[in-house]
């Protein structure tokens, strides 16, 4: 009897013959060690010229620490020979603060008790200028260091005594610098030595405008008016403070009294026109504009034109004549090329100028 043989897994098998070995597992591809390709791959543009510039870069950074470290080499070189040389020839006492304060504090300049009587003797002796330090006073005005300004016209004042007009200086010094009180006071002093001097009129006007009191400053610009009727500025500044005080209808008249025997030139024909436009007078808002538009420049009077005064004009028609002569003289004014020298400023004067 052939006995029956197991197989591997337990089981009985018939056959008398032993069981073929199990199947080898097949090795996993991640296991195997990558094989290299034969021959080796070219490297790429890109590649070339990253390690391009690594490799400058590495030899930038070089010579830089190269250099840093022959610099450190050369200053302590020269430190050290500098030591040395200081051993060798002794060594220099070196002043310190307090010495130099002394000696400074020992030598002291004392000014000749004549010094000054001279000076100003010799300023207030030219032939030409009579007084420098009022003619520097003048200058620095409105320019450089306030105090400055008044250190002069003291030191003018000095020279040659207090008088209406070197008030008067203080005063417009004091004006520009906005200390509106001593400015006044200053101008009031001026008026004691000459009772209505002009300049100091209106001063004291544009002293009035900056303390918000129009009523006071008409006043004041009336006074100046009574001597120098033909002022166009203060006309100007005074027809404004009229308007602002309600009293147009007496701004007009003034202008009017003005503009009686004026070119057409004459820039105060649209401070009329504005004012009769408010006046709600059209017919002579547009006459003071057409006189204007002979002797004016042609941008004043059209802007005058568009004014938000001139709205009930323009919309009630009475000024389409107008307007047409405005737009022909727009055209033939700008059509032709005109030169920087006839171009003549909106307003010939300003506003208001120190006098």
């Amino acid at each position: 009897m052939i006995p029956r043989m197991l197989s591997h897994d337990g089981s009985q098998n018939g056959s008398p013959f032993p069981a073929d070995p199990p199947p080898a597992i097949p090795p996993r591809e991640h296991q195997r060690a990558p094989r290299r390709p034969w021959p080796p791959r070219q490297p790429t543009m890109r590649r070339h010229t990253i390690q391009m510039l690594m490799a400058a870069g590495f030899g930038v950074v070089l010579m830089f620490g190269l250099l840093m470290l022959a610099v450190r080499y050369a200053e302590s070189d020269w430190h050290k020979k500098n030591m040395q040389a200081r051993s060798h020839h002794g060594t220099t006492a070196t002043p310190t603060a307090a010495a130099t304060r002394a000696t400074a504090a020992s030598w002291k300049y004392t000014l000749p008790p004549a010094a000054v009587p001279h000076t100003l003797e010799r300023l207030g002796g030219d032939a030409i200028l009579p007084n420098h330090w009022l003619v520097l006073g003048r200058g620095l005005s409105n320019k450089t260091d306030p105090k400055l300004t008044l250190r002069a016209l003291w030191l003018a004042m000095s020279v040659s005594g207090e008088s209406v007009g070197m008030n008067n200086d203080f005063g417009v010094a004091y004006l520009e610098q906005k200390r509106i009180g001593e400015a006044v006071t200053q101008f009031q002093a001026a008026l004691q030595l000459h009772p209505g001097f002009p300049p100091t009129l209106f001063n004291l006007a544009l002293c009035a405008i900056a303390q918000r009191n129009p009523a006071e400053a008409s006043q004041w610009l009336g006074r100046y008016l009574g001597q120098r009727p033909t002022d166009e500025t203060a006309l100007r500044l005074q027809a404004t403070l009229l308007v602002q005080t309600g009293r147009a209808d007496e701004a007009l008249l003034l202008l009017e009294k003005f503009l009686r025997d004026q070119p057409p030139t004459q820039p105060l024909y649209l401070e009329a026109a504005q004012i009769a436009a408010r006046l709600r007078q059209n017919a002579k808002a547009l006459r003071y504009l057409e006189v204007a538009l002979n002797g004016n420049p042609i941008q004043a009077v059209v802007r005058t034109y568009q004014s938000a005064l001139f709205r009930d004009i323009r919309l009630s028609g009475d000024g389409d004549d107008l307007a047409a002569r405005l737009a022909k003289s727009a055209r033939i004014a700008y059509s032709t090329p005109v030169s920087e020298d006839t171009v003549l400023p909106i307003r010939v004067t300003p506003d208001a100028l120190l006098r």
